[in-house]
């Protein structure tokens, strides 16, 4: 997957490495079953859109000043962190690998890593970059605002989920 992912282990969660031992699936039910993860997964990471929080609970970084007074003055005041037009959330999606038992959660526009983990950009072909609202600069360093990953309260709702789908509540 291009952009940014996070691998999420199904067995590395406690509660859930219980549950599945004692489940007997088949390939299908295992495919099922972790793609109702991945599913599960991909919301909650929109959801950090949303809160505008990491993983961790922390805060994402604001934007600078002089960008939002760009939007603004251009009409698009109405963006949110990270969600501009929308294409990095849209593009969350999740990979199965049923013999592993794992998930493979992330985000596939070319800039996805940018914002999960931080950089910072400096032109190679041109003398500078041109940037809307600032013009001509030699380097933008954009700080990394994660949002994919799994939080505690996370892990425990996939917890919550694998058992409903062993119980037969979900398919």
């Amino acid at each position: 997957m291009a952009g940014a992912s996070v691998t999420f282990e199904l067995r590395e969660v406690d509660a859930v490495r219980r549950l599945l031992a004692k489940a007997a699936l088949d390939a299908d039910g295992r495919r099922g079953l972790l793609k109702s993860v991945g599913k599960l997964t991909e919301n909650q990471t929109g959801e950090r859109f949303d809160s505008k929080r990491g993983p961790d609970g922390d805060s994402w970084k604001a934007l600078a000043q002089r960008t939002q007074d760009y939007y603004a003055e251009k009409g698009l005041g109405h963006r949110t962190l990270l969600d501009g037009e929308g294409n990095l959330r849209r593009s969350v999606t999740h990979e199965i690998d049923g013999e592993a038992w794992s998930v493979l959660v992330g985000a596939t526009m070319k800039y996805a890593a940018v914002h999960q983990f931080g950089a910072t950009i400096r032109p190679r072909t041109a003398p500078a970059l041109g940037v809307p609202g600032y013009g001509a600069l030699q380097k933008v360093t954009i700080p990394a605002r994660p949002y994919l990953g799994i939080s505690p309260d996370n892990a425990g709702e996939i917890a919550r989920a694998v058992a409903a789908f062993l119980a037969g509540g979900l398919g």
